[in-house]
């Protein structure tokens, strides 16, 4: 927990700091301990580097058109001018971030080419300057801890079944959706998972399947049985569980690991660039925000005859309403259980979840004195894009909760 508030600080203090040089174009850099001088720009709290000052980092620049390839032996940039999209290698994302021609200069966002090449960003405020760090590459073997249990994966999995919708969704998103040849029946998104064919539940997957599918490896999230892993590892195959994120750093640690398991390290480390700058983006964009402006929100993850069960204060929805510059009523409990006496007791100012149970809400006579149903302050979502922790709950699900919070905001995000 230290460390992910030691580096959401910093995030925010660099986004900030940027913030406060707009329109200086001194901006100093230090690159692996060597101070550079490069041309940058910035612009709405986003640094801008000229296409010219690439070349420090052995990247070369093509102007095709609107069309701005940027490129190296191993990754390939494919930018638009005035466009939010990029492509990395054969990977689509949008960014919060546009580049732009001034003159002759086309200028280009920084932090996300260089976290792409495996930098980590951060800002030096005694030297004040930005300071860029090489990385280690990730490299096989890969180790995934989940509590007792460390898997190591020994080489590039070519061949994967997919044990959970998260799962799933994580690895499309990685642009290696064409790999999975085994998914549960839960699997749902993207439209394409209708191609693979099904090998059962989560719970209940059928063996023989998988055996018959013979996967490099099998990879399931939280609610994979021991039992089954133990009777896949009988028969030789390789499986990773790993429970599902409880908070954004998660997120983007799993999100490098299976990177780096597909070995698409430079497509993983875009794509997380793409959503920390994203998440520093809202933190930006709400940070004047007055606590006295901020909704009580109520996640409904089950309720009725079922009993109460939302997202307590360690779980990623909760960091999601926070981020949306709400305020979960719910951070008075860890994990899913609720009470209805709780429930009322706070009363809270909007209550989101899917359409089931909200529907259960509304016509429930236990729900009637909530303020949020009387004035029908309530939102209906779609459940599957908060509860899979996966690039989507950002891209997506954050959009989703700002818009119901603080709608004024959704026109300065940008992505």
């Amino acid at each position: 927990m230290k460390n992910f508030l030691r580096i959401t600080v910093l995030s925010l203090v660099l986004v900030l700091v940027l913030s406060s040089l707009a329109l200086a174009a001194d901006v100093k850099v230090s690159v692996d301990g060597l101070d550079k001088n490069l041309n940058i720009e910035i612009i709405n709290a986003r640094s801008y580097v000229s296409s010219e000052s690439l070349r420090d980092f052995g990247l070369t620049t093509i102007e095709e058109g609107n069309v701005i390839v940027v490129k190296n032996d191993d990754v390939v940039f494919e930018f638009t001018l005035g466009s939010n999209q990029v492509k990395v290698n054969d990977l689509s994302l949008t960014l919060d971030a546009r580049p732009y021609k001034k003159g002759k200069d086309i200028y280009l966002p920084l932090r996300f080419i260089l976290e792409t090449l495996n930098y980590k960003i951060g800002w030096d405020a005694e030297a004040k300057k930005v300071r860029a760090e090489k990385l280690k590459e990730l490299t096989f073997p890969i180790t995934i801890v989940d509590g007792d249990n460390t898997y190591v994966v020994e080489k590039e999995a070519k061949t994967i079944v997919s044990m959970a919708p998260g799962v799933t969704e994580k690895l499309f998103a990685l642009g290696v959706g064409d790999r999975i040849k085994g998914r549960t029946q839960y699997c749902n998104y993207p439209e394409e998972v209708n191609n693979i064919p099904s090998i059962g539940t989560m719970f209940e997957p059928n063996l023989e399947l998988i055996l018959d599918i013979n996967p490099d490896l099998v990879i399931g999230e939280t609610h994979f049985k021991d039992e089954v892993i133990a009777k896949l590892n009988e028969a030789g195959i390789k499986v990773v569980a790993k429970s599902t994120a409880k908070d954004m750093e998660g997120v983007y640690d799993y999100m490098l690991k299976l990177g780096a398991i597909v070995n698409k390290n430079y497509e993983a480390r875009a794509l997380v660039s793409s959503l920390r700058a994203k998440v520093d983006r809202v933190k930006y964009e709400l940070k004047d925000l007055k606590e006295s402006n901020k909704p009580r929100v109520y996640y409904v993850v089950g309720t009725g005859q079922w009993g109460e069960y939302t997202a307590g204060k360690d779980t990623f929805i909760s960091e999601l309403i926070s981020l949306a510059g709400g305020k979960n009523v719910a951070d008075d409990v860890t994990g899913w259980k609720y009470s209805l006496e709780k429930l009322i007791d706070h009363d809270p100012d909007i209550i989101i979840g899917g359409q089931f149970n909200i529907d259960t809400m509304v016509n429930g006579e236990n729900y009637q004195a909530l303020s949020a149903i009387k004035n029908k302050k309530y939102k209906i979502v779609n459940e599957d894009i908060f509860v899979r922790a996966a690039p989507r709950a950002i891209n997506e699900g954050l959009k989703i909760l700002i818009e119901t919070f603080h709608k004024e905001k959704i026109k300065d995000l940008d992505f």
